[in-house]
């Protein structure tokens, strides 16, 4: 998978109660039921597990997208911001499923990954510009993500570095869940060319944060199964 965020949705209705959603399907069968209780998300399937957030950020909603009417996705996104609206870190949460009709598969090699609430996760960095983004590839999540947040009353800076952990939970690889821990690059000079070269190959200077990157994301929630008390 490259850097950029793979878009994925369906046509879903959204019924919203409190901080409860639930997603009714096109063929009429509800989709799994996720509820935020503070910074908590509990999924009781597809996967099944729940995810406390740390402390600083706040839960602010979700929003469900589509793409070529061949899967389905929802995001639930955490803030953390400073006193004026400035974005200073996000946690997301994308629970995505192919739609009936098509044979798609997440065809994940999870053999070797880590495993976290009785799933296996595998992990990687990533950065992008959200100006980019926004210009020439305005469907995708990373897009929707800032238009979700700017009706929000957020601000933030172009360039934002990523690391994300990735679950296929069922035996018939339809379903995905993907993990964001999302913060920006310090430097405001700092363009997507200073993260990868021509070739697409990671840089010394993004290769240089990496590691510190992958440590904040290990401390910015915590993973359970469900009958963890």
């Amino acid at each position: 998978m490259n850097r950029c965020c793979l878009v994925l949705g369906l046509r879903w209705m959204i019924v919203l109660a409190g901080s409860l959603t639930f997603l009714v399907g096109q063929n009429g069968a509800p989709a799994p039921k996720r509820v935020v209780e503070g910074r908590v998300l509990t999924s009781e399937t597809l996967p099944a597990l729940r995810m406390a957030v740390a402390d600083g950020f706040t839960y602010v909603g979700s929003f469900s997208f589509t793409l070529k009417g061949i899967a389905f996705g929802t995001r639930y996104v955490f803030v953390e911001a400073d006193r004026n609206r400035h974005v200073k870190r996000l946690v997301i949460a994308q629970f995505e499923g192919f739609l009936p009709g098509n044979d798609h598969r997440y065809n994940y090699d999870l053999s070797s990954a880590e495993p976290m609430a009785g799933y296996r996760f595998r992990g990687n960095p990533y950065a992008f510009s959200n100006h980019y983004e926004a210009t020439h590839n305005p469907k995708n999540e990373a897009a929707l993500t800032v238009r979700f947040l700017r009706e929000k009353g957020y601000t933030f800076d172009d360039i934002w570095r990523m690391y994300r952990w990735l679950t296929v939970p069922d035996a018939a690889k339809r379903h995905e869940l993907i993990l964001f821990y999302v913060e920006p690059e310090p430097d405001a000079a700092k363009t997507i060319a200073d993260f990868y070269g021509s070739d697409d190959r990671e840089t010394p200077y993004w290769k240089g944060f990496i590691g510190g990157l992958e440590k904040r994301a290990r401390k910015a929630w915590t993973l359970s199964t469900l009958d963890a008390r």
